[in-house]
């Protein structure tokens, strides 16, 4: 990096902290927040400063770039929670009593609105998608809210696809060099279908980041469409089915350790299918071989029946006399 370079980024680095901490402090002046979240907040600065300065007079341009980012971040993040505060959103939406009141409120456009809310909770809101369709099975019954909770979060999961496939990468690259994303593909490859395929059927991992990290890898757009269009469908039925069995567990109590094991499960699943994914993949495409050459030797043993029943044209027997 030039020395002009540095000054800027420094500059920038300098900008987002002001605007972060400004924001952070009239958000503390007007609202009850958590002391330690004051304390954090403030003491974050420290290290953030320190390691802009590392950076910048060693010339270290990973470790700029990586201040860069987290001064981005926590900009962005302190004023999206100055309107989350403000406007009293987390009490407004965190229930499926709270939203199916809020859908409610729009008569004959609430499924068009609940498509949107569906939408938006895979790219933009970070909304529990468990919670949304639990709200919709409750105001319009089962079927209608599977067909809109399909339709908003195919779109959602194509857009943040594109998200991840268009920024995703040249921010890997930004942030860790071309090397690093090279031995991450290198990793990933062969592995990355099988383990997000049974990611985004567990409804414990969240929607929109997956969809960006399938973005990240070398996944076409029709194989992530292909694994949506299987995916998708099985990961909402699940929670509508399963809604009476989860909602009986609470989140506090005894419900807390069995939550625990319950998401222990699905994370040992996915870590057992990253380490056998390429005996995983290679046992499915034998049994679709299998199917296929059924089919195939149904195809030739009627094709040679057909034909040996048939009459050739040349033969004598066949001219009209």
């Amino acid at each position: 990096m030039t020395l002009k370079s540095r000054c800027i980024s420094l500059t920038i680095i300098f900008s987002l902290l002001i605007v972060c901490n400004v924001t952070l402090l009239y958000t503390f002046a007007n609202f009850d927040v958590n002391y330690y979240v004051k304390v954090v907040s403030i003491i974050l600065n420290l290290p953030i400063l320190a390691l802009s300065l590392f950076g910048t007079i060693g010339n270290y341009q990973q470790c700029v770039r990586w201040m860069l980012s987290m001064c981005a971040i926590l900009a962005i993040s302190s004023i999206c929670y100055y309107v989350i505060l403000k406007y009293d959103l987390v009490t407004k939406f965190n229930s499926t009593e709270k939203i199916q009141t809020f859908l409610s409120k729009y008569g004959a456009y609430a499924g068009i609105i609940f498509i949107i809310i569906q939408f938006l909770q895979v790219t933009l809101i970070p909304l529990p998608a468990a919670l949304t369709t639990m709200a919709g099975v409750a105001l319009f019954g089962f079927w209608p809210t599977f067909l809109y909770s399909v339709i908003g979060v195919m779109i959602g999961s194509i857009l943040a696809f594109y998200l991840g496939r268009k920024f995703g990468v040249k921010l890997i690259i930004w942030l860790f060099g071309k090397n690093a994303y090279n031995k991450y593909i290198k990793i990933t490859q062969g592995k990355d279908k099988v383990v997000l395929t049974l990611m985004f059927l567990f409804p414990f991992f969240p929607d929109d980041l997956l969809c960006i990290v399938a973005g990240i890898t070398d996944m076409k757009y029709w194989q992530f469409f292909i694994i949506m269009l299987i995916t998708r469908p099985i990961n909402i039925l699940i929670m509508e089915g399963a809604f009476k069995g989860f909602s009986s567990i609470p989140l506090t109590g005894y419900g807390i350790p069995i939550w625990i094991a319950i998401i222990t499960v699905a994370l040992i699943v996915v870590v057992l299918a990253f380490k056998f994914s390429a005996k995983l993949e290679s046992a499915l495409i034998s049994i679709f071989n299998k199917i296929s050459s059924k089919f195939k030797r149904k195809d030739k043993v009627d094709n040679e029946k057909f034909y040996s029943e048939s009459k050739s044209c040349y033969d004598k027997s066949n001219i009209i006399k």
